[in-house]
């Protein structure tokens, strides 16, 4: 079958659509892609030779896009889409080419980085996968919404690579990171700015343990692997399927971190950091809680987050299980003095699924619940009383389960004494 090239040397004015076959070569002639103009190519673009195409219309490729051109290939930041449509397409060539907007589609396909790539506008990853490899998409419209996706979401296998968002303002930007290997695919990264100044953050997502990631230099100049048995002290455990680098490129403001896991990744409490000048991965002051993002990254279960994150010296982070104890009180005072109100386990925040069940001293069930929220103040909730009647003072006994599988349960008692 012969190939068909089509070589463009000269200016060409597009008002309608157009299609053309296997390659379009733009070879130091211009192509303008007018208002409500369509140009379709059925293969691949290549620009060389100082060439550029001026588009305020909509341009489909479903090969590949090559700028080997020493020029940002889109020019005059005209509003036109660059649509990614086909099968394993990269984005490739010389030159950073500047999109307005970039839309990918094709039907769950990944779209590969050879090289960096900016969007001044809006990039729609659809329902693909944008690989970065070790390189870099920049998002230079500051506007919180001009990242927008349906299933689709950026991963990068190599240090380096990052999904780049341009921030002027104190909203939450979302980073849709994540991978096909990881189930339910998201790990989501939420960051707000302190401030409205200009910065520019990057967040990547490695569908690999930290522990034998060796490609590549992140922007804080980290190189792996960042062996996750070196760790402090309070650190238990670090996670070996996935990590993050989190970095500001530019700019100087504290930002505020969100991440959102899935409970069956783990018992994680926390971010840990790795630290290069210590070797070692330390913990960070995350807080805990159940996550309300909704099913547009489908919908995890636990939320972690700091304020004023503040450190990108090293910009690697991965999920930790910090060394605690559970501390059940030894006594509750119901009496509301507001001191001592409630039976409150300390640390039980970070065990979602717990299971605690209270019982008198002739072995009734008193009070159960699945999980508990550290809000018991006495009152029955078992068969054997009247449910919402309070219980006398005196001694009781308790059951804790950390999680369903925990067959080693806390045991003990108590007092209840409201005087």
């Amino acid at each position: 079958m012969k190939k068909n090239t089509y070589i463009l040397g000269i200016f060409a004015a597009l008002s309608m659509q157009v299609f053309a076959q296997d390659v379009l070569v733009v070879d130091g002639g211009s192509i303008h892609v007018t208002n409500n103009g369509l140009l379709t190519v059925k293969g691949g673009v290549v620009n060389q030779n100082s060439g550029t195409i001026d588009n305020s219309g909509d341009i489909t490729v479903s090969g590949d896009w090559t700028n080997n051109a020493s020029n940002t290939m889109l020019v005059n930041n005209s509003p036109g889409s660059v649509t990614l449509d086909g099968n394993n397409q990269a984005i490739k060539g010389s030159s950073i080419t500047d999109f307005y907007n970039l839309k990918l589609s094709g039907g769950s396909t990944v779209k590969s980085m050879e090289l960096d790539a900016n969007v001044s506008n809006e990039l729609d990853l659809g329902d693909e996968e944008l690989q970065t490899n070790s390189n870099t998409i920049f998002v230079n419209n500051p506007a919180v919404g001009s990242v927008v996706w349906n299933t689709g979401y950026v991963n990068s296998d190599s240090l380096g690579g990052y999904l780049a968002r341009a921030t002027n303002s104190t909203g939450l930007y979302t980073f849709p990171v994540g991978s096909s290997l990881l189930s339910d695919t998201y790990r989501p990264v939420f960051l707000t700015p302190a401030s409205s100044n200009a910065n520019v953050y990057g967040v990547r997502l490695s569908d690999e343990s930290a522990d034998t990631d060796n490609t590549g230099v992140s922007n804080s100049g980290a190189t792996g692997p960042f062996p996750v048995a070196n760790k402090e002290a309070q650190v238990r455990s670090i996670n070996t399927e996935y990590y993050f680098n989190i970095s500001r490129l530019t700019g100087t403001d504290a930002v505020d971190v969100q991440v959102d896991f899935f409970n069956a990744d783990g018992a994680y409490q926390t971010l840990a950091q790795w630290s290069g000048a210590n070797s070692q991965w330390e913990g960070l002051d995350f807080n805990y809680a159940p996550s309300t993002t909704g099913a547009n990254l489908n919908s995890p279960d636990v939320t972690l987050t700091k304020t004023a994150l503040n450190d990108f010296n090293h910009d690697v982070f991965a999920l930790a299980e910090l060394e605690f104890e559970i501390e059940v009180p030894g006594g509750v005072s119901p009496n509301a003095d507001g001191f001592n109100d409630n039976f409150v386990i300390e640390n039980l925040e970070y065990f979602p699924e717990n299971e605690l069940i209270i019982f008198n001293r002739w072995g009734d069930i008193v009070y159960e619940a699945a999980p508990y929220l550290n809000d018991w103040s006495g009152q029955v909730n078992g068969a054997m009383i009247l449910t919402g009647t309070e219980v006398p003072d005196g001694t009781y006994f308790y059951v804790l389960k950390l999680s369903p599988e925990d067959d080693n349960p806390l045991k003990g008692d108590f007092e209840l004494r409201r005087k």
